[in-house]
């Protein structure tokens, strides 16, 4: 068989072209795949690199405003050193606590004191405690310390509820300062502490009947009640009906019948709410009558939502909620969309919350998403959708947040975010990248708060780059602040 010449040639030609790669392999020469492979693998290594040195340089910057910050707090004159706290307290940033405290024991500045004690008390920090205990004991033996302070103190101590206050607090409660009296008195009140109770029932007698003490007495008829000293009975039943008796007293005696929970203070309180004529006493009757577990009780409130008087429906709406009474849901749902004042608009909607299920997630999700709801009632279902994590709710924030983010001076974005920023919820986690990306800083802000809240540390990249000189001075500040956290 005869091949023609062209036919052979292009034969040739093609067996070339194949053979080509491999003499060039052997004679040393690396194929074009990987020699354009080389300077991609070090543009690769040379991106690394800069990102490890960026990450250093960022991590010795936030080292330094940490160890600038420290330092103010440490040698810094008193004016600087409150100008910190103040800061410090804004962003509610526990990273200076131990620091704090050393200054609390050095300083002799009131007002720096009183700040952190404050500081602590808000976050519920204990590392005061022992300065705290020892500063009253030392005013229980004539030391010079301002009211204030001292008051502080013992808010702090109740805050975190001290077993060591216990006695301290007794032994205030005939100090010279009245409001330092009543404030230690709701302090026993708070840890629980009915070591000494029969104390406070004897000043109750001592003080009967003189205006000095009238707060005092008022304090002591909850205390009372929130101790469980059944030997009050009596005395609370009595004062409840003097109409003699300063109102405050009789409204927190009411009140504190319903904590001792005893049979026939329901029945007192019942005969009395159906025959009393003041209103604003009613509504402390109701309150204590929530405090009952007594099936009928629930009846009684559900009627109480159509009293003339606001505050009993608040009373009312504020004992369904705690009883989670799924009976009074279309009621509850009827005050929030009716009912002429807010308050009690307000507490019905609390109250669904708390109740829960379907029925009343479904129309809290409702009213956030109604654009003809008003605003207040949108973002109180908000607070209720965050603060019970109702099923469907990042649902409805994508719904109602997707036209916000692109408009212009949208007026309920920045309250929506503002909730958002002090949620603690991982899922808002798309909603903080959405403010951070925002043009408007205070929006931007709150979405740095919200990660900062939730350590969202996906989102650290985007808080670096908020770090510019570009930024506005606030959004930097938040910025550091929440780097500084993780």
């Amino acid at each position: 068989m005869k091949v023609s010449g062209r036919v052979f040639t292009k034969v040739i030609f093609l067996v070339l072209l194949l053979v080509q790669p491999l003499w060039s392999q052997e004679a040393g020469g690396a194929p074009a795949s990987e020699e354009s492979a080389a300077p991609a693998a070090d543009a690769d290594a040379d991106k690394a690199a800069e990102a490890e040195k960026k990450a250093e340089e960022e991590k010795e910057k936030l080292e330094s405003l940490i160890k600038e910050k420290r330092e103010t707090l440490l040698y810094g004159i008193d004016t600087e050193v409150l100008d910190l706290l103040s800061t410090i307290k804004s962003e509610k940033d526990m990273t200076f606590n131990e620091d704090l405290a050393g200054v609390l024991d050095a300083s002799s500045n009131a007002e720096i004191q009183r700040g952190i004690i404050e500081f602590f008390n808000e976050m519920e920090v204990d590392l005061a405690e022992e300065h705290t205990l020892q500063m009253l004991t030392d005013h229980l033996d004539d030391y010079d310390f301002s009211n204030r302070l001292l008051l502080a103190a013992v808010s702090y101590l109740g805050t975190i509820k001290s077993e060591e206050a216990g006695d301290l607090f007794y032994n205030l409660l005939t100090d010279n300062s009245s409001s330092l009296a009543v404030a230690a008195l709701r302090g026993i009140g708070r840890l629980e502490d009915s070591s000494r109770v029969e104390e406070i029932l004897d000043l109750v007698n001592e003080y009967e009947g003189d205006s000095e003490y009238d707060e005092f007495l008022a304090a002591a008829m909850t205390v009372l009640g929130e101790l469980g000293y059944q030997e009050s009975q009596i005395l609370l039943e009595d004062i409840l009906q003097d109409e003699d008796a300063p109102s405050a007293q009789r409204q927190n005696a009411a009140v504190a019948i319903g904590l001792l929970g005893n049979e026939e203070g329901l029945t007192l309180l019942r005969d009395m709410y159906n025959s009393s004529q003041d209103s604003l006493l009613r509504s402390y009757i109701l309150l204590g009558i929530t405090k009952y577990e007594d099936p009928s009780v629930e009846t009684i409130l559900i009627n109480a939502l159509r009293d003339s008087f606001w505050r009993i429906r608040v009373a009312a709406a504020q004992g369904l909620g705690e009883r989670e009474a799924g009976e009074a849901v279309d009621i509850l749902q009827y005050k929030v969309r009716k009912d002429p004042i807010r308050h009690v608009r307000y507490a019905s909607l609390e109250a669904l919350g708390q109740i829960g299920g379907s029925d009343a997630d479904d129309f809290i999700l409702e009213m956030f998403e109604g654009e003809r709801v008003a605003f207040d009632i949108r973002q109180k279902a908000l607070d209720m959708m965050m603060e019970h994590r109702i099923s469907g709710s990042i649902d409805a924030l994508e719904e109602v947040l997707r036209p916000k983010w692109s408009a212009d001076n949208d007026s309920e974005l920045g309250p929506f975010c503002k909730t958002l920023s002090t949620t603690e919820w991982d899922r808002l986690r798309p909603f903080y990248a959405e403010m951070l990306a925002h043009k408007d800083f205070v929006i931007r802000i709150y979405g740095i708060r919200g990660v900062r809240l939730n350590k969202i540390s996906g989102l650290k990249d985007a808080l670096k780059a908020m770090d510019n000189e570009k930024e506005a001075v606030n959004v930097r500040r938040e910025a550091q602040a929440a780097l500084e956290s993780f």
